[in-house]
């Protein structure tokens, strides 16, 4: 998959006062700025549409050429309210307001499209030119999210129209987890990819077993996020108290028995709640591992803790404020950057590095006394 190509080797240290290689530079800034990108289309594409988000739907039409006087504003404002969902959903929007959505969706459609240039961009300089081709395999893999993502959206209406379980209800839950789980991945490992660029010495960069089980592990807490969020779970279940205030049976209210994991509130929520203490607890656990057998790791087993710690906080703290759109857009940009932090994950016995790798020099022999 595309995620087959993180993290990055964080293997041997670089040589003392050996200098980054100008190809390797230049490559890392571009992923930095495509990482900006992609985070503006994440937050502008994906999550602005959930209950309790900064809007529910896009105001038509949209231009590539907005507005600029204010005749032409009411004008465009005059053509939203003829809108039929402007209408379903009570038709009280003011001008002012539909002006905020306007440039939020045309921000959306421009980060967008300055993504896919990017992406097209960068594939077309690293296969033409040759200095930059080692860069070319990851920047394949990461365009392979978008046909992945797609093949997930084709198995979720497959599965919606010869499930009868599933026919029963409304998938657009499920397609909004497809798109937050995929978005998030997708940013994630471009940002890792800043953090960790590729290298023109290593032909092939595998995937660590810990990167791999930390962010598979990671990516099913963000999915049950996103139900969370597009199921509203919150409003059923708003305390970050024990059991004892919700009564059993609405744990288990749907048959079959696995629509409580993926359609009930209250199911959907326990499992977020449960994934998230679990990675809490295997984070603390391979921190004191780490400092007890291998203390050259002990940044990456650190800054993982420190960040689900971080992340564990806005949670339960968006949760108790009723889920603002700020800290519930904060929990998953944090998220992202803790799924960045668990693909550059080194393996057990080699110490954090975030310089590039050299290659080694024969020592010179000491001469003999």
């Amino acid at each position: 998959m595309a995620l087959a190509d993180f993290p990055l080797s964080l293997t041997v240290p670089a040589q003392a006062g050996a200098a980054v290689p100008r190809a390797v530079r230049q490559v890392q800034f571009y992923f930095a700025g495509s990482c900006v990108v992609g985070l503006a289309a994440f937050v502008l594409g994906v999550e602005g549409r959930f209950p309790g988000g900064l809007f529910l739907y896009p105001p038509p039409p949209v231009d590539w050429i907005p507005p600029l006087a204010r005749e032409q504003w009411l004008v465009a404002f005059a053509l939203h309210q003829q809108d039929t969902i402007y209408a379903a959903c009570g038709g009280s929007q003011s001008l002012d307001e539909f002006q905020t959505l306007y440039w939020w969706e045309w921000a959306r459609r421009a980060s967008v499209l300055l993504l896919a240039a990017a992406a097209i961009g960068g594939g077309a300089v690293t296969a033409g030119i040759a200095r930059f081709r080692f860069a070319l395999p990851r920047i394949a893999g990461l365009c392979l999210i978008v046909p992945a993502c797609a093949l997930a959206h084709w198995l979720v209406g497959l599965a919606a129209t010869n499930v009868a379980d599933l026919a029963r209800f409304n998938v657009g839950q499920y397609r909004h987890a497809v798109d937050v789980t995929f978005a998030s991945a997708a940013v994630a490992a471009v940002l890792a990819s800043a953090l960790v660029p590729p290298q023109p010495q290593v032909r092939r960069q595998s995937l660590r077993l810990a990167a791999s089980l930390w962010g598979a592990a990671i990516l099913i807490a963000i999915a049950f996020g996103a139900l969370f969020m597009a199921r509203d779970a919150a409003a059923v279940w708003p305390s970050w108290s024990g059991f004892g205030d919700v009564p059993f049976e609405r744990f288990v209210s749907y048959q079959p028995f696995w629509l409580n994991l993926v359609f009930n509130p209250y199911g959907i929520q326990i499992v977020h709640r449960a994934v998230s203490v679990a990675l809490f607890i295997a984070a603390l656990g391979y921190l004191v591992w780490s400092i007890r057998r291998h203390s050259r790791g002990v940044a990456a087993a650190a800054g993982l803790f420190g960040l689900l710690t971080i992340e564990m906080a806005i949670g339960i703290a968006a949760l108790a404020s009723g889920v603002p759109a700020a800290l519930s857009l904060l929990h998953r940009i944090v998220g992202v950057v803790l799924l960045a932090v668990a693909f550059t994950l080194p393996s057990s016995r080699q110490p954090l590095s975030w310089r590039p790798r050299s290659p080694a020099t024969p020592r010179k022999a000491s001469p003999a006394s």
